[in-house]
């Protein structure tokens, strides 16, 4: 089992590198689109409680997949993407910043809000889990249904390998 200092350590690396990585014009690949919200349902699944969940849990983790849901779409309509020597680039904007700042203030409140902090956040870390995968995967998905370029990126590379 993870400590609860290093596992916060780790969260907030994460958070801040990917953040701050989606500020960047990188160039599309499968493997982003994929992994981060696979990574994030890895860790959901070693963080999540071995004896039974508490309902106020399960309604706190459907409050933060709805705000997951919100978050990880309005990041994809505000990710700017295009052409530059053939190569398809995404980059996040400012709006990306609010977002994952609301985000991480709407799951502070709702763990405050449901008492879940008082008891522990190793209880409750699957919950935040969730929701970075649920944000990954909602602009993955959006992206991926909207931008025809990316489209292509991922038709192209099953035809090279």
């Amino acid at each position: 089992m993870y400590s609860n200092v290093g596992t916060a350590l780790i969260v907030i690396a994460i958070i801040v590198w990917v953040v701050f990585r989606q500020l960047r014009p990188k160039p599309v690949k499968k493997i982003f689109f994929v992994i981060l919200p696979l990574l994030a349902l890895y860790e959901m699944y070693q963080t999540f409680p071995q004896s039974s969940v508490p309902v106020s849990q399960w309604i706190e983790c459907i409050l933060v997949v709805i705000a997951a849901l919100i978050a990880g779409t309005i990041q994809a309509w505000h990710s700017k993407v295009y052409m530059q020597n053939q190569i398809v680039y995404v980059q996040g904007t400012k709006i990306t910043l609010i977002t994952w700042a609301s985000f991480i203030i709407v799951r502070l409140g709702l763990g405050f809000a449901f008492g879940e902090f008082a008891t522990g956040y190793h209880r409750i870390q699957w919950i935040l889990w969730a929701g970075i995968a649920v944000i990954f995967a909602t602009r993955s998905l959006i992206l991926y249904a909207k931008f025809p370029e990316i489209k292509h990126v991922f038709a192209s590379s099953k035809v090279n390998g």
